[in-house]
Order: C-alpha cells, then structure tokens, then sequence
C-alpha cells in the first residue's frame, strides 16, 4: 500500500465555518504521510466535522464507520469505565489494589492503591519473563494468566513517589480490579457503560467479524529525525521505557502489523488494544464534555479530569500530566488552547478528547503509523489547531 501522492476523494461532511478541518484532513494525505483516516468533532451536542478518506486495507476504502486500533488511545475508554464504578461505589480508588486482588499483594505491592495506578505512579511497569510471553496470542486472551504474570511484578520505583507512563500495566491492573470488583470483564463494561447507551463503535476485545470491517495499520518508516530515531532507541528491556511497553529491540519497527492480528483485536488489552471509530471516540468525549445522554456527572467528570500528577516521567523522560487516568494537554498531547481539556492519545497519532468549556468532542484515528519530531506539528495536532480556528 504505497502513501498517497494526491489527496484521495474526503467523504463527509463539515459545518460552516469548519472548511479548514477538512483543508487540514485533506493535506495529512498530501503532506503528512497519510494513508487512510477518520475525524470527528462533535460540538455543543451536534455533529461539526465528520470527516474520511484513503485506504483503510489494500483496495479498500476508508469509510464513515471504518474501526481501527487505536493503542494508547484505549486508556481514555479504561478509565471512564473506572470512574462510572467509582461514581456507582462498586470501586473506591483510595482502597489497595489487593483488596480486590489478594494475589497482587506480593512483591512489594500490597500497599499500592487504585489511585495510584490511575496516576501512573504505583511503580509497575513489566512483570518478570514479559519477552516470552508476549508473542503468544492466548496469553493475551486469558486474563487469568495475564493476571498471574502481573501478580508476580514488583514496582520499578517506591510506590507513590514518582510518575511514569503505565504503558502496559495500566489497563491490564485496572481491568483485572474490575474483573475482580463486578465479576465483568472491562471489556464488557466499555459495551454496557459506553458503547451500546451511547450507539458508539467503542471496543475493548472485538466481537467475531469486527476484524474484518477495520482498517489495518502500517509500520512506520523509519524516523528521519535523529532526536526520533535516539527516543525510540530507548524502546528495549534494559530501559524503563522499554519495559513498561513491554518492548524488545526493535518491536517498534512491527507494532502496526503486530497488531493487525485478529487474536490481538479479540484479545481484552485495556491499555492499548482498543478498537473505535473517529465518530465512536467524539461521541464518548462529548458525552464527558456534557452531551445528551451524559456517561458520569459534571462532577465526577471534573473530579477525574483534574490533574493529579505532573512533572517529569521517569519513562517517557518528558514532562507528563495525568488526572485520574486520562491525560491532560501538553505539547506532546495536543488538545486545543483549553487548559481543562482532557483525554488520551495513541501511539502513532490517534487522539480523542474532551472540551468541556466548548462542549466538543474530538476524534482522530488512522492507520498509518507516524512518529513526529518534537517541534513538529503533527496530523492529529494540525486537526485540533483547524479545529479552534474555527472557534474564534
């Protein structure tokens, strides 16, 4: 599947007033490495931008209800599943993980709460033997041995005094805590509490067929930048940023076809093998961000959003912040000029997030795998700034 040189046909629609969202979308395929993708905005309750275009398989075209995986993207969708068993008293954040899990008590982890995995600072990133599991399929879909593997993990750092991205661990801890809570698997959950109220394509664990209707992701070239090239160096297991991606060398040259396996997309990952449309991730962030029907409460809402940590990350080694699970804007996680902005991105480009000041709902998701320098404006990061122009 070669990059498109020109533009493919854009299907959709905008608003008025919202033509430089599709000028944006259009020039991703022209300029930035683009190969098939969706957008959607939802705003004030109603739909702004819902935008497609490219190839989301080899002689397939991208459409309006085309899914894909959106990695990291799916902690978004973990932790509202989290605050609406917070909101309903089924979880208590401040209460030991091992409360719910006795067997995660070992090795130094009997202390470390729910919030603390929310917030990225419980010091679990890997568990030991990571590199010889990972590459089998039904490890990943039997939660009971992925449950043992974490079990036997000890934390990285003290537990609660520091921050660094849960890679991996963070979906697989909280969704064994939910499993453990209400007898459901967070899969199940995201159908209950989001996707099937709110008529949204959101999935943790795709249902048989789903693979077949997705776009599939493509590798990423190789970075050009040298600054790209030594950050992702970084991604072995003799680093903390390494481990708690539960990376080997070179993995992050594969990640896309990796994860083209139909197991990995039936498979539960609740940190990075989510699956949704643009039009499922805007919907979901415009419930949060006060649409009808609402998810959780505005106070609920504020009270996860509100940042929890911030500072350097001592796995991404840049400065991150995090509410309860989602994260808040950065220069690496473009979200608009609004500072009570909140939501997740993904690794490679796709992004979902929530504006309550404007009542907007934001959803990009493509399948063409992209890393960006640090002073690069990224695909997802052109869409917001076109986004907000519009809003001034």
């Amino acid at each position: 599947m070669a990059e498109a040189a020109s533009p493919p046909e854009i299907g959709g629609v905008v608003a008025p007033g919202f033509e430089p969202v599709r000028e944006a979308f259009a020039d991703a395929f022209t300029s930035r490495g683009e190969v098939g993708a969706g957008c959607c905005v939802v705003l004030g309750g109603h739909v702004a931008v819902d935008l497609w275009g490219g190839e989301a398989r080899p002689g397939v075209a991208w459409g309006p209800d085309t899914p894909t995986v959106v990695f990291s993207t799916t902690k978004g969708v973990t932790a509202l599943v989290v605050a609406a068993l917070s909101e309903r008293g089924e979880i208590d954040l401040s209460r030991p993980v091992a409360a719910y899990w006795p067997e995660f008590a070992t090795g130094g982890k009997a202390t470390i709460t729910v919030r603390q995995v929310l917030t990225h600072s419980s010091g679990v990133i890997d568990f030991p033997g990571y590199q010889d599991v990972i590459d089998d399929a039904a490890w990943w879909q039997d939660l009971d041995r992925v449950a043992g593997s974490w079990a036997a993990a000890e934390p990285a750092w003290q537990p609660g005094t520091a921050h660094g991205y849960h890679g991996a661990s963070f979906g697989h801890l909280l969704g064994e805590v939910v499993r453990r809570a209400t007898g459901e698997t967070l899969g199940a959950l995201v159908r209950s509490v989001v996707a099937e109220p709110l008529g949204l394509d959101v999935w943790i664990g795709m249902p048989p067929g789903g693979h077949d209707r997705g776009a599939l992701l493509l590798d990423p070239p190789p970075p050009t930048d040298p600054m790209v090239a030594a950050y992702l160096s970084l991604f072995t297991p003799e680093t903390p940023t390494g481990r708690a991606h539960l990376a080997r060398a070179g993995d992050m040259e594969t990640i896309g076809t990796t994860f083209n396996d139909p197991a990995l997309w039936a498979a539960e990952f609740p940190s990075g093998g989510g699956i949704a449309t643009a039009r499922g991730l805007a919907g979901m962030y415009g419930a949060l961000a006060g649409d009808e029907p609402t998810i959780l409460t505005a106070e609920t809402v504020a009270r996860h959003a509100a940042e929890a940590v911030r500072g350097p990350d001592l796995v991404l080694v840049f400065e991150t912040r995090y509410g309860l699970g989602w994260q808040r804007p950065t220069p690496f996680t473009p979200m608009g000029p609004v500072d009570a902005a909140f939501g997740h991105g993904g690794l490679g480009g796709s992004l979902a997030f929530a504006d309550p000041e404007h009542r907007l709902g934001f959803g990009y998701v493509m399948n063409a795998l992209r890393y960006s320098g640090a002073n690069e404006v990224t695909r997802a990061g052109a869409l917001v700034d076109a986004v907000y122009s519009c809003l001034t």
